[in-house]
């Protein structure tokens, strides 16, 4: 693996815990925190201009995400979920 490509999958891995803990500390919390949700902004920002990156660098998205996305173009709506589809620190697609 490229080592561009493996050092920004590392990001994502953290970015996507970090997100994770915002997810955690509820709606409520988020909607009455600034700098939460400023937080939380940045992290999409970030995650957005990384999937730019890989899909750049020819890096196809995990199975299960494909399929999301082409469920999500099939009906024209978002996705929303209730479970938490980031990897974990231990996922072996983003071991180095």
């Amino acid at each position: 693996m490229d080592r561009k490509v493996a050092k920004e999958l590392l990001h994502v891995r953290d970015w996507l815990v970090r997100a994770q803990d915002v997810v955690a500390r509820g709606h409520e919390a988020y909607t009455t925190d600034e700098l939460l949700q400023e937080a939380g902004d940045s992290l999409m920002m970030k995650l957005g201009e990384a999937a730019g990156r890989l899909a750049r660098a020819g890096v196809e998205p995990p199975p299960v995400w494909h399929g999301l996305t082409q469920l999500r173009i099939a009906t024209g709506s978002s996705i929303s979920t209730t479970r938490s589809t980031a990897p974990s620190r231990g996922s072996p697609c983003l071991e180095t």
